[in-house]
């Protein structure tokens, strides 16, 4: 079974939903969903018109719970913002915001049983995922205690489920960095687990629901690493520096990218504060940029391919 199909069967709990609208005294309703949503996402909006309810449908691009669309809610006189699959992030917005999760059924164990082997040669494992395979998490578990290997788990701190990732943030890996000979990330893409590998000095496998492979992100995390090697020798020779700063509530770091143009300034090197909603290469065409320091997603460094331009994080900028 792959992860798009499961994805089709997800199920809108419109009651549950309703409740919470009416419980908040809200009739005009901002929708948003992230792109694996939107074949669901009109039906959704037809469904909560049944019921009296005026509503707006997002169709921007959506990275996550860091990425709410309040401004524009707020501006269309929405007075309140239903956001679908992802967990809150702890950002304040403007308007209150439903946070409505969604869930895919995925039974893990026929992928668990075929990468057996591969897993046996850890004695503990750290597993982890996103929050629409979080059910996946107590079966792995079992089946993996039952052929005698240990598992870790801990809490993340904003939602307190056992093994989520919450966007960039792996506080429930963190409990298990000394006990745990690796990390087992379940769910789909290279985005978490790459991230978590960047992060620490333990091998972090991916078991990739989509396409039923196990993964280690060693070889990517090391090529990754050198190319950031690389990335700031060049840095320390350039002169004009283009830093990105986004307006996405959850990821707009003002007083960094600040801080940032004053420190290379000190360097005497040029550098503009570039501000943008979601940042891409066509929107700094024509711009005579050596270098772009990211203050928006951390993870945004590895686009630096598209952007045909070395991207730093930061932390990055102390080493120049």
């Amino acid at each position: 079974m792959q992860y798009a199909q499961v994805v089709s069967g997800f199920m809108f709990n419109t009651n549950r939903v309703l409740k919470e609208i009416e419980a908040r005294g809200a009739k005009r309703i901002y929708l948003q969903a992230p792109e694996g949503l939107k074949t669901r996402i009109l039906a959704i909006a037809k469904e909560l018109e049944k019921h009296g309810l005026e509503v707006f449908v997002s169709c921007e691009p959506c990275f996550g719970a860091c990425d709410i669309r309040d401004l524009e809610a707020k501006e269309l006189g929405c007075d309140l913002l239903l956001h679908i699959g992802h967990t809150d992030f702890g950002v304040k917005p403007r308007i209150p915001v439903i946070y409505e999760p969604y869930e895919i059924d995925f039974n893990p164990l026929p992928l668990l049983k075929r990468h057996l082997p591969e897993l046996e040669k850890y004695k503990t494992i750290c597993l982890f995922t996103t929050s629409q395979f979080l059910r996946t998490i107590e079966p792995a578990k079992d089946f993996l205690e039952r052929n005698g290997i240990k598992i870790s788990l801990g809490k993340h701190t904003r939602s307190g489920e056992e093994g989520q990732v919450l966007g960039c943030d792996y506080s429930a890996t963190l409990p298990s960095e000394k006990e745990a000979d690796c990390f087992l990330y379940m769910g789909s893409g290279i985005f978490h687990p790459l991230g978590l590998a960047l992060r620490t000095e333990k091998p972090v496998l991916s078991l990739d629901f989509e396409t039923g492979k196990l993964e280690n992100m060693t070889k990517e995390k090391t090529r990754l690493e050198r190319i950031k090697a690389y990335h700031i020798e060049q840095a320390k020779e350039a002169r004009n520096f283009g830093i990105l700063l986004t307006v996405k509530p959850g990821q707009m770091l003002l007083e960094t990218a600040r801080i940032l143009k004053k420190k290379l300034e000190s360097k005497n090197k040029n550098a503009w504060i570039l501000t943008m909603d979601q940042i891409t290469p066509e929107k700094i065409l024509g711009l005579d940029l050596d270098i772009l320091v990211n203050c928006a997603c951390p993870r945004m460094n590895e686009d630096f391919e598209l952007f045909e331009k070395p991207i730093l994080n930061p932390e990055d900028i102390s080493k120049i």
